[in-house]
């Protein structure tokens, strides 16, 4: 498979655990791309897709877009890098 195609599915670029209640950012030059909830989760995006803020996300739930921060006030999630 070409090197580029393989990076760009979602774990090409590797990701994040979250699970404090710090705001979190992606490593420089990319995105958050997707968010899978480890444990029903408390969450704040801030990126392309508005309106998700403060909301309980179930355990399972993976949420598509492009953000540049992710804030929990509970819960865990493992954030994906893209570009």
């Amino acid at each position: 498979m070409d090197a580029r195609i393989e990076k760009a599915t979602i774990a090409g670029y590797g990701g994040k655990y979250i699970a404090s209640t710090d705001a979190t950012a992606p490593d420089d030059n990319l995105s958050f791309i997707a968010i899978q909830v480890i444990a029903t989760a408390v969450i704040t995006l801030v990126g392309n897709i508005t309106g998700i803020t403060t909301v309980t996300v179930a355990t399972g739930t993976v949420i598509y877009g492009r953000y540049s921060s992710i804030t929990l006030a509970s819960g865990s999630v493992i954030a994906y890098h893209g570009v």
